[in-house]
């Protein structure tokens, strides 16, 4: 398992948003000593061989002080405490990396499952700490042409955000790792993709998906798998902003959809048979369907054995090239809009469906109105 660096500090010529919270300087430096003392603690290591753990009473209030991020809960950053951000960010690293390194050595990441549940956790809050911290920045002064150096180095910390979680995705398949500690990780996970699919670019938040969807195909629990699908749907593009309604281009029309703070889902009526809620995924170049929907419709008549394509070769958003099966619906109706003859892709049983392009483009134009929660749809 890789550990985490993420020291990467942008420092964009941009004045601070005014309704940020601050972070109190006792607070970094209580941080900082506390990591200083768990880490002479853990040198010992050496010698005794014995880890520090959190149920050591002298061990527990200096984790307590790393980790709590209750700091972050009072809304965005000011901009000019990114640097504070990244020092917090080097002593999470820093105390996160003794209980990794002991994972690896025992070859057993759930002998640590506790501190390196509470050491993601609490990286992942500062992180999304961090994008936030940026995008207010940056939507405070949406005119602003940034230097080549500060692009380079808003550049650089996308990319230390994006590897970053890509590590935290892969830690699922480490050794040791019980279900009900990932379905919790997954959970925080999930709850900041939303900014972070803000901050990221859209190639970064592709390989991303991929990564959740390619781990939902492996595992066997039906929880993790759903949990994964609602990750990668959480990982969506996010739209930009539309205008406000009187502006809803001539012969546009408004479908409500169903948010639960980390994607958009819309009811769509395939082949005029069976109604299912759909993951809107603008990366998605295909509609999706989980196998065990095709297996019901199948069964049922509304796909015929002509609507099977058969196996094929087709390319995800990530640019990767897949096997897998087509089908043609003959029908798919979203908010009294039906379009005929979509493309979609089989995935594996107890994934979500997702609307992807093949039913979107079809339209003269489509977007999101966050504010409102409505797809707006143009003829």
């Amino acid at each position: 398992m890789r550990r985490l660096f993420l020291g990467c500090l942008i420092a964009l010529s941009l004045a601070a948003s005014a309704r940020a919270a601050s972070l109190d300087p006792s607070r970094i430096a209580a941080i900082g000593q506390a990591a200083e003392a768990f880490l002479a603690r853990a040198a010992e290591v050496r010698k005794t061989g014995m880890v520090p753990r959190q149920s050591d009473p002298a061990i527990a209030p200096l984790l307590d002080t790393v980790f709590d991020t209750t700091d972050l809960s009072h809304g965005p950053i000011d901009y000019a405490d990114v640097e504070k951000l990244s020092a917090w960010l080097g002593r999470l690293n820093a105390v996160g990396g003794v209980y990794l390194a002991a994972a690896r050595a025992a070859r057993d990441t759930g002998l640590f499952g506790a501190e390196i549940g509470r050491y993601y956790d609490a990286a992942l809050g500062v992180m999304q700490a961090m994008a936030e911290c940026q995008m207010a920045n940056l939507d405070a002064h949406p005119g602003a042409t940034l230097s080549p150096t500060d692009r380079r180095k808003l550049d650089q910390l996308r990319d230390t955000l994006a590897g970053a979680l890509g590590t935290m995705i892969e830690v699922f398949r480490a050794p040791g790792i019980t279900v009900e500690w990932a379905r919790d990780r997954l959970a925080a996970l999930s709850a900041a993709a939303p900014t972070m699919a803000r901050f990221l670019t859209p190639d970064q938040l592709a390989r991303l998906r991929a990564m959740a969807f390619k781990f939902a195909q492996a595992t066997r629990d039906k929880s993790l798998r759903a949990a994964f699908a609602q990750l990668a749907a959480a990982l969506a593009e996010p739209r930009a902003p539309i205008a406000a309604p009187a502006d809803v281009p001539a012969g546009g029309a408004e479908i409500a959809l169903e948010s639960d703070g980390q994607g958009y889902r819309v009811p769509g009526r395939i082949n005029g048979a069976l109604t299912v809620k759909f993951f809107i995924d603008s990366g998605a170049s295909v509609v999706v369907l989980p196998k065990d929907l095709v297996e019901t419709l199948t069964k049922s008549g509304a796909i015929a054995a002509s609507d099977l394509l058969g196996r094929d070769i087709y390319v995800t958003a990530d640019g990767k090239r897949h096997h897998g099966t087509r089908l043609m619906l003959r029908q798919l109706d979203v908010g009294g809009h039906t379009v005929t003859n979509v493309l979609a892709s089989v995935a594996p049983a107890h994934t979500e469906p997702l609307l992807g392009q093949t039913f979107l483009a079809k339209f003269k134009s489509w977007t999101l109105d966050n504010r409102r929660h409505v797809l707006i749809i143009a003829e």
